[in-house]
């Protein structure tokens, strides 16, 4: 993945940045957290201070309080 495919995961997700998400995984599985951080070179983002790779996700929405 590039910096290309990241940037546009940003455009998809900016608007969850500094709230609470749950992402799904494509092997099933799913990680709820806040949604911390971006990193642009390494394709991948952080969630309550867990790395996720962006290739790794299938898709990522805002949980309701």
């Amino acid at each position: 993945m590039d910096f290309e495919e990241s940037q546009k995961f940003h455009n998809k997700y900016y608007h969850l940045y500094d709230k609470l998400v749950c992402v799904h995984l494509k092997d099933g599985s799913q990680i709820t957290g806040l949604f911390n951080d971006e990193f642009f070179e390494e394709a991948s983002i952080l969630v309550d201070c867990r790395e996720i790779r962006i290739c790794d996700i299938e898709k990522m929405h805002a949980v309701e309080n």
